[in-house]
């Protein structure tokens, strides 16, 4: 019986470190984009046998593939070169939206696979119908579910890491008693499942882009505001998973009363609607409804009731935003949302509003600049954030 035992916890272990290996030489062809079997031997210092034999069964699982040969120093036989193979695995990744969702499946190398979107007005039916969807998203690809590998939900929202619920959105008409995730987690229960604030995402992907870039904030600016925060490349939620929520700190202590029972909170003042508000006063708003190409034509042309009014909207920003700078010290802090339409002359008067009331103990300076994330910055990075958990991790299934 003890032998019995020794032998289950020996096998065990035998397949723990295999895992991790197999793991290992699965992050380094990603790295390398294309390497020999005898190069990833030296650099997972294995033996050459135990990375053959591994590399054969990540090429029989359709995780990798041989592209032919590579050039060699000597006279020799030229090694056979390796590289991940985009088709050999999936992910999903959600971004949840007032009446619905958008969903995404990309590729192993994070290329976009299908795109789809989608109305849901009853909530408390998301759960079944995130999963109708990404079984219709799959089967739209021809991939089979056993090449699922991740999952990611952005939500403008607060979200209880413990729990992995969303407490509350002033955008969403969810809360904790919505079970969607929960759902998702009972279908999908051997993959990797992460749902999270969608402006987190958003700063992951920014910090993909940015490769010298390695801690920053990403400053959402739409209906709501929010903001996602990477410290030295991981993405930082704090203790209770709600870190980042800059829509929320009061920027005028007498201020309206917001629906999270706050006064004068910046996503209230300086949101969206709120500077669509400020405009239609200006002398725009004679025309009728107020377009942000048009206010960024005005801007550029001068106009001074136009400036006015969006002087006073950057002002409650950089407000905010300069908090966050003096808290988190980051290297850079990145704007996106619906307001990078203002174009340049916007930015251009935020950064000068931010210096004005900045800290300024050297000579270093945050770089503040518009998001340049092509498409949804959501999806992408959520999906990103999964392929490289699975890289690092594990967490894919041969076969």
């Amino acid at each position: 019986m003890v032998s019995n035992r020794r032998m289950e916890r020996r096998s065990a272990n035998l397949q723990t470190v295999k895992l991790s290996n197999l793991t290992l030489i699965f992050s380094l062809i990603n790295q390398m984009e294309s390497v020999s079997r005898a190069e990833l031997a030296q650099m997972a210092e294995l033996s050459p046998t135990t990375v053959s034999s591994l590399v054969d069964e990540l090429i029989a699982g359709g995780m990798v593939r041989e592209v032919g040969m590579g050039e060699t120093a000597t006279s020799g036989r030229k090694p056979i070169m390796l590289e991940v193979d985009p088709a050999g695995g999936t992910v999903a990744a959600v971004e949840l939206r007032r009446n619905g969702y958008c969903l995404e499946l990309f590729d192993l190398k994070a290329n976009r696979r299908v795109a789809m979107e989608e109305d849901v007005p009853d909530y408390s039916r998301m759960g079944e119908n995130l999963i109708r969807g990404i079984r219709r998203a799959l089967h739209r690809a021809g991939v089979p579910e056993s090449k699922l590998f991740g999952i990611s939900v952005g939500v403008p929202g607060v979200i209880d890491k413990t729990t992995g619920r969303v407490i509350s959105s002033t955008i969403l008409p969810i809360d904790e008693e919505n079970p969607f995730f929960d759902e998702l987690r009972d279908r999908f229960p051997d993959i990797k499942l992460r749902l999270g604030n969608e402006s987190c995402f958003s700063a992951y992907m920014e910090k993909v882009q940015r490769k010298q870039i390695h801690s920053l904030v990403y400053v959402e600016i739409n209906e709501g505001i929010g903001a996602g925060i990477v410290v030295n490349d991981h993405i930082f939620t704090g203790a209770f998973g709600n870190a980042g929520e800059l829509g929320h700190v009061s920027v005028d202590l007498n201020g309206p009363r917001c629906k999270c029972g706050n006064r004068g909170c910046l996503e209230l003042l300086a949101n969206v609607p709120a500077i669509r508000e400020k405009l239609a006063a200006s002398s725009l708003g004679r025309t009728g409804d107020v377009s942000f190409e048009e206010a960024r034509c005005a801007l550029e042309l001068g106009d001074a009731e136009v400036l006015s009014a969006i002087e006073s909207i950057c002002s409650l920003l950089a407000s905010g935003i300069n908090s966050m700078i003096n808290i988190l010290n980051p290297e850079a802090v990145i704007v996106g949302g619906e307001i990078i339409q203002l174009g340049d002359v916007f930015l251009h008067i935020l950064k000068k509003k931010i210096d004005e009331i900045s800290f300024k103990p050297g000579t270093q300076k945050v770089t503040v600049e518009f998001s340049a994330v092509k498409g949804n910055p959501v999806t992408q990075g959520g999906a990103r954030y999964l392929l490289d958990r699975i890289f690092q991790d594990g967490g894919f299934v041969i076969g």
